[in-house]
Protein backbone atom coordinates (compact mmCIF):
# COMPACT_ATOMS: atom_id res chain seq x y z
CA UNK A 1 0.00 0.00 0.00
CA UNK A 2 1.34 3.43 -0.94
CA UNK A 3 1.57 6.02 1.81
CA UNK A 4 0.43 9.62 1.39
CA UNK A 5 3.41 11.84 0.55
CA UNK A 6 2.75 13.85 3.71
CA UNK A 7 2.76 10.78 5.94
CA UNK A 8 5.33 10.44 8.68
CA UNK A 9 8.11 8.39 7.13
CA UNK A 10 9.50 6.72 10.27
CA UNK A 11 8.80 2.99 10.18
CA UNK A 12 8.16 2.85 6.45
CA UNK A 13 10.21 1.27 3.69
CA UNK A 14 11.25 3.03 0.48
CA UNK A 15 10.76 0.95 -2.67
CA UNK A 16 10.79 1.45 -6.43
CA UNK A 17 7.45 1.97 -8.13
CA UNK A 18 7.01 -1.01 -10.43
CA UNK A 19 4.18 0.61 -12.37
CA UNK A 20 5.69 3.93 -13.39
CA UNK A 21 9.44 3.36 -13.56
CA UNK A 22 11.32 1.79 -16.47
CA UNK A 23 14.42 -0.36 -16.07
CA UNK A 24 16.76 2.29 -17.50
CA UNK A 25 15.73 4.76 -14.81
CA UNK A 26 16.09 2.08 -12.13
CA UNK A 27 19.60 1.28 -13.35
CA UNK A 28 20.53 4.98 -13.19
CA UNK A 29 19.23 5.13 -9.62
CA UNK A 30 21.25 2.03 -8.69
CA UNK A 31 24.39 3.56 -10.24
CA UNK A 32 23.83 6.85 -8.38
CA UNK A 33 23.32 5.20 -5.00
CA UNK A 34 26.11 2.66 -5.46
CA UNK A 35 28.54 5.48 -6.27
CA UNK A 36 27.88 6.74 -2.72
CA UNK A 37 27.33 3.52 -0.75
CA UNK A 38 28.54 -0.08 -0.67
CA UNK A 39 26.23 -2.21 -2.83
CA UNK A 40 28.02 -5.54 -2.46
CA UNK A 41 24.83 -7.06 -1.05
CA UNK A 42 23.07 -6.81 -4.46
CA UNK A 43 26.06 -8.09 -6.46
CA UNK A 44 26.47 -11.77 -7.48
CA UNK A 45 26.95 -13.79 -4.30
CA UNK A 46 25.30 -11.11 -2.16
CA UNK A 47 22.38 -12.06 0.04
CA UNK A 48 20.05 -9.67 -1.86
CA UNK A 49 21.27 -10.50 -5.38
CA UNK A 50 18.26 -12.70 -6.19
CA UNK A 51 15.95 -11.91 -7.75
CA UNK A 52 18.40 -10.36 -10.19
CA UNK A 53 16.12 -7.60 -11.48
CA UNK A 54 16.51 -3.83 -11.65
CA UNK A 55 13.28 -3.45 -9.63
CA UNK A 56 14.48 -5.65 -6.78
CA UNK A 57 17.99 -4.19 -6.67
CA UNK A 58 16.73 -0.61 -6.93
CA UNK A 59 14.18 -1.12 -4.17
CA UNK A 60 16.83 -2.48 -1.83
CA UNK A 61 19.39 0.26 -2.42
CA UNK A 62 16.75 3.01 -2.47
CA UNK A 63 15.67 1.93 0.99
CA UNK A 64 19.27 1.82 2.23
CA UNK A 65 19.82 5.33 0.88
CA UNK A 66 16.56 6.55 2.45
CA UNK A 67 17.65 5.12 5.82
CA UNK A 68 21.17 6.55 5.55
CA UNK A 69 19.78 10.02 4.81
CA UNK A 70 17.68 9.99 7.97
CA UNK A 71 14.35 8.59 6.73
CA UNK A 72 13.03 11.83 5.26
CA UNK A 73 10.19 11.32 2.78
CA UNK A 74 11.97 13.47 0.18
CA UNK A 75 14.89 11.00 0.22
CA UNK A 76 12.57 8.35 -1.22
CA UNK A 77 11.27 10.30 -4.20
CA UNK A 78 14.00 9.68 -6.80
CA UNK A 79 12.17 11.86 -9.32
CA UNK A 80 8.93 9.95 -8.83
CA UNK A 81 10.50 6.48 -8.98
CA UNK A 82 10.19 5.68 -5.28
CA UNK A 83 7.47 5.61 -2.68
CA UNK A 84 7.04 4.76 0.98
CA UNK A 85 5.12 1.69 2.02
CA UNK A 86 4.22 0.04 5.30
CA UNK A 87 4.68 -3.42 3.75
CA UNK A 88 8.13 -4.83 4.47
CA UNK A 89 9.48 -6.48 1.29
CA UNK A 90 12.22 -8.38 3.15
CA UNK A 91 12.69 -12.00 2.11
CA UNK A 92 14.96 -14.79 3.26
CA UNK A 93 18.12 -13.21 4.61
CA UNK A 94 17.58 -9.99 2.65
CA UNK A 95 16.35 -7.56 5.29
CA UNK A 96 15.16 -4.12 4.31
Amino acid sequence: MKINADAISDGYVCVADRYTTDNEKLLRIIDFICSKMDCTIIKPGGICYEPDTPLSHASFVMNRYYQAQGRHKEDCDFEGAGYLTDIDPSYGGCRY
